[in-house]
């Protein structure tokens, strides 16, 4: 293991010392949140240094690695020209935060190498843990004795920190100042909790008081509460313009009786936030008893890692499977496989309206369907379509949904347009009855839109697929977009890992997955400047397992035309090991990538590698 580590880390080992160029503000933006923006955009449109003609091979390539001490799920957030403690100048600050309950804060400019490439990085600015986590014993995580989710790889030796945290800045002028919060799953003594923490940006110190999250939701059978055992905090968090912060959770390999749940927090004052949540809401009421072959209740908000959406007024979000059910009593609806529009006001959380895939010929009990089946709507999250009243949402299905956030139906109104991205599903046998009995191939990283003049461009790579790309129109029927055509109007050669080829076409096999995860950058609408960067697994199932990975750079004009670059070609630029659900960050001439820890499988028991890679912040650049 230590030689193969060693040929990965090797395209840096003999680099010479770093070029430190410190954009000033006015040439980047701050990424303080999941996917740059709060409408999940996904798209960097002020990327001036990379583009077409210098992203090739013998041209960009990696540059260094930061080691850290857990598996990354969060996304790396990136802060230009803050203020750092002991430092005379502003730092260009990338934040990274960890299952090992840690926050690192590196300069996002060094690309010097580390002295030890098999040890934790030292090269932090600082570094703070957040608490004790969750332990797994190879295949269980245990409270107690307990497992809380028996024989689920689904996250692998512990869990911490998984949602991305979100970043406010308190002073804009450089030096910035600011605060980071992150969401923290802890087990001390004999209690687990989840605890929302304050970081000041300059030295990672707590402010405040940590914020135990606690809290329930009145049903119409008592008071549901919520469970910091069994649920999970995977959704990045969301931060509004009103100083409201959410964090959503869903469940652990759908353990117990989960639901979906949404925290509102005041983090208005500068001494920290409020012990008290502004509200708790709740996806579903039902409960659930009859283990995992009972589908009562759940409807989690996990979105594979996406964070709730806003536009400035409402929020949107995607759940999972279980209840779906509207009763009269509008305070006690059951949500599950929706897309749900909410807004925070009069301090409640309350929900303005929702799509719910429709019945069809073909689908005669859609809700159902996919409740049985496990086929959440929610497995990636609603991206708002820009200067529009539209959102795309797409889920396990592997289908797209063009969605009116105007008019959503309230359950009852087809979506402005649907289509299949990928394989159509496949009965494995004569009468499907459970999950497993009909084979999908999904969608977790959510779509990815290039604004342009007169079109749109839109990119998604399913489960098993390529990259495909996508064309909005303007709609002069309904004054807003379409996709036209109805279907993809690009693909790529190149595709995400693949299953041996003699068992492609069988139904009954596992379906790789999870697809491909996306970035946009790009100088505005520069057809020269357009990128599409995908991280995804290079050739297995990254489902249970931690695999390795592969970095891949695409014509965002045209997807067809072959990859620009891909980290594996050189054998100097290989990425390590895949970070589920994790995109790249790309931010003034560099792209920023997590990657996971090696693992051995000592038959389905996950265990770190013994002198393996560790996990890291990976970068890449123009050499």
């Amino acid at each position: 293991m230590q030689m193969r580590a060693l040929a990965l880390i090797a395209g840096i080992a003999t680099m010479a010392g770093p070029i430190l160029v410190r954009p000033t503000a006015a040439q980047v933006s701050d990424i303080l949140t999941y996917r740059y923006d709060n409408a999940r955009s996904g798209v960097n449109l002020q990327e001036t240094i990379l583009n077409k003609s210098n992203v090739k091979s013998g041209h960009f390539g990696k540059l260094a690695f930061r080691n850290v001490d857990g598996n990354i799920y969060a996304q790396p957030l990136i802060v230009f020209q803050a203020g750092i403690l002991n430092r005379q100048s502003p730092v260009n600050v990338v934040i990274v935060a960890t299952e090992h309950n840690s926050v690192y804060a590196f300069d996002a400019d060094d690309v010097s190498s580390d002295p030890e490439p098999f040890a934790v990085s030292k090269k932090a600015l600082w570094q703070r843990g957040l608490g004790p986590t969750i332990q797994s014993d190879g295949m269980n995580f245990l409270i107690n004795g307990k497992s809380i989710a028996p024989g689920c790889g689904d996250l692998t030796t512990e869990i911490g920190i998984t949602g991305t945290p979100v970043i406010k800045l308190t002073k804009h002028a450089p030096p910035k100042q600011g605060v980071i919060y992150a969401v923290a799953k802890s087990f001390s003594g004999t209690n687990v909790t989840y605890t929302l923490f304050e970081l000041n940006l300059a030295d990672g110190t707590t402010i405040g008081n940590p914020v135990r999250i606690k809290g329930g939701a009145s049903g119409p059978n008592g008071m549901i509460t919520f469970d910091p055992i069994i649920q999970l905090n995977r959704p990045a968090l969301l931060l509004d313009s009103n100083d409201v912060l959410y964090v959503a959770f869903g469940g652990h390999c759908d353990e117990g009786d989960y639901r979906g749940w949404v925290f509102a927090y005041d983090v208005s004052d500068p001494s920290g936030p409020k012990q008290k949540p502004l509200d708790v809401w709740s996806t579903t009421f039902t409960r659930r008893s009859g283990g995992m072959s009972d589908k009562s209740g759940r409807g989690g908000i996990w979105m594979s890692g996406y964070g709730l959406a806003t536009d400035g007024n409402n929020i949107y979000f995607s759940t999972g499977d279980g209840t779906y059910d509207i009763p009269s009593d509008s305070a006690f609806r059951e949500l599950s496989d929706t897309v749900v529009k909410a807004r925070f006001a009069s301090g409640k959380f309350d929900v303005q309206d929702w799509f719910a895939p429709q019945n069809t010929t073909e689908h005669p009990d859609i809700q159902n369907e996919l409740k049985t089946f496990d086929v959440d709507l929610g497995s990636a999250g609603p991206v708002l379509v820009p200067k529009s009243h539209l959102l795309i949402a797409a889920g396990k299905e592997g289908r797209m949904y063009l969605i009116d956030r105007d008019d959503m139906g309230k359950g009852k109104k087809a979506s402005v347009q649907s289509f299949q991205v990928t394989r159509p599903s496949v009965a494995v046998v004569n009468q499907p009855k459970m999950a497993g009995d009909i084979t999908y191939w999904n969608i977790h990283g959510a779509p990815v839109i290039w604004p342009l003049e007169g079109q749109m461009l839109v990119y998604v790579m399913g489960e098993e697929d390529s990259l495909k790309q996508f064309r909005l129109v303007p709609d002069s029927a309904s004054g807003g977009w379409k996709f036209d055509p109805p279907s993809f109007l690009k693909k790529s050669n190149e595709t995400v890992g693949l299953p041996p080829s003699n068992i492609q076409n069988d139904p009954k096999r596992k379906v790789f997955m999870p697809g491909g995860f996306l970035t946009i950058s790009a100088n505005g609408t520069d057809p020269g400047t357009g990128i599409v960067w995908a991280t995804m697994p290079y050739a297995q199932n990254a489902n249970m397992d931690v695999v390795r990975g592969v970095l891949r750079a695409f014509d965002a004009s045209d997807v067809s035309q072959g990859e620009l670059w891909d980290s594996e070609v050189s054998g100097n630029d290989g990425l390590g090991f895949f970070a589920k659900y994790n995109p790249p960050v790309v931010a003034n001439g560099k792209v920023y990538v997590a990657a996971f820890q090696q693992e051995r499988d000592d038959n389905g028991h996950h265990y770190k590698a013994d002198g393996g890679l560790l996990s890291a912040l990976v970068i890449y650049g123009p050499k």
